[in-house]
């Protein structure tokens, strides 16, 4: 077809679709000067191209402090988003996002205590700067979009409207270089959180780091931008190699998993942590701990976890598991787990410092591919899952992962 044939087609086309001019102009240089640009093979975690991974400089901050942010869908997956940038940093935080499709009312609200606040600059919000020291709140809300984004998630979430609000007066602009705050004084998530936590947390001398964190993902992207080469030809990519965690050649790495239930089974309540496991990757060494919680789930729950009642009724207390385990870990030794989730539910088990090591995260990092449930992992590379004395259902999720972090830890 020559070139006179094929912009009549396109022509054709665009008046079938009811494309402007404009539209046909566009179409009609697509077809000549577009291709299909070279995949880019993204971080897992961070959702950065894998030469601009930021993952493995990012610190752990622990809070007293719980954070609780509701999201808009579309920062979920937004490279530069800083929701996740806290959940990534704060053993604390957690996002919690509205199903696209889409309401913006969460499907069910999450459960806070009722001193939690609300991070919001509603015209009844206290100025937390002048909020006395015994009504500071143990729990921070605090809403993730654009301001338009952000107004609708507050206004179709009523459950918000019953809490108490704070607000903040920013002592200093936002450093957000890539993303334009629509006023001076507006900032951005985590820089609201690192500000409120200023406030209620004056001796946590370790805040600085996730501003640390921000600007290093800030800077990076910049220095990538200005890097790039404009116009037709771009410069050859310099790939670096698959970005694996440095702590997976740590001498010792303890795997964790953890099994949690709710309450008397009830669904609105938080879930409590019951069954924690753990296994070095130098040696046969494990640790197991049931955990009394203040209700027992239900039955079928526990049938589910494999963990009968006499079990958990002869289970410790948090604070009793917590001190064996801490006996358990090597100094220093990085803590893996398959996902963060286990990590969320075991928080109060953890070290107040740790690196951490999320196995999904590598996996995906080194196949280059979504990795499916821990067991196809497992079935996909032909790995023999060790055998170790815990049991129910999290100890066999257990060998599955430390099967998993050994693996990784000869790629």
């Amino acid at each position: 077809m020559n070139v006179a044939k094929a912009e009549l087609v396109l022509v054709h086309k665009a008046q079938a679709m009811h494309l402007t001019a404009a539209d046909e102009h566009q179409c009609r240089y697509n077809e000549r000067h577009v291709t299909d640009p070279e995949p880019t093979h993204r971080c897992y975690r961070c959702l950065r191209p894998q030469n601009l991974c930021y993952c493995n400089r990012m610190p752990s901050v622990p809070t007293a402090t719980r954070v609780v942010i509701l999201q808009h869908p579309h920062e979920r997956t937004h490279p530069f988003g800083t929701a996740r940038l806290a959940r990534m940093c704060m053993p604390s935080a957690s996002v919690h996002v509205p199903s696209p499709g889409y309401t913006g009312t969460l499907a069910k609200e999450v459960e806070v205590p009722e001193d939690a606040a609300v991070l919001f600059p509603h015209a009844d919000a206290d100025d937390l700067a002048e909020v006395p020291q015994a009504e500071w709140p143990s729990t921070l809300i605090a809403i993730d979009g654009t301001w338009s984004h952000a107004k609708r998630l507050y206004r179709e979430n009523t459950w918000l409207h019953t809490r108490r609000h704070v607000r903040l007066q920013p002592t200093a602009p936002s450093n957000y270089r890539i993303r334009k705050e629509p006023k001076p004084e507006y900032i951005s998530t985590i820089e609201a959180i690192v500000e409120a936590l200023r406030i209620i947390e004056p001796d946590n001398q370790r805040l600085d780091e996730l501003l640390q964190a921000f600007d290093l993902m800030i800077d990076q992207q910049i220095a990538h931008r200005s890097s790039r080469v404009s116009g037709r030809f771009k410069a050859a990519r310099n790939r670096e190699s698959r970005a694996l965690s440095p702590q997976l050649r740590a001498e010792s790495m303890v795997v964790v998993f953890a099994e949690a239930g709710r309450p008397g089974g009830d669904a609105a309540k938080d879930r409590e942590l019951v069954h924690w496991v753990a296994a070095r990757t130098d040696n046969e060494e494990s640790f197991e701990a049931i955990i009394k919680p203040t209700a027992p789930p239900s039955d079928e729950h526990l049938r589910h976890l494999g963990i009968t009642p006499e079990q958990l009724a002869a289970g410790c207390t948090p604070e009793e598991a917590r001190q064996a385990f801490l006996k358990f870990v090597p100094d220093a030794a990085p803590i893996a787990a398959w996902t963060d989730t286990t990590l969320q539910w075991g928080a109060q088990m953890l070290p107040e410092s740790f690196d951490q090591v999320l196995l999904k995260h590598n996996y995906c990092n080194t196949r280059q591919r979504s990795s499916g449930y821990l067991e196809d992992v497992v079935k996909r590379e032909q790995l023999t899952p060790p055998e170790l004395p815990c049991g129910g259902r999290a100890g066999a999720r257990l060998r599955n992962a430390l099967a998993v972090a050994r693996w990784l830890q000869t790629q």
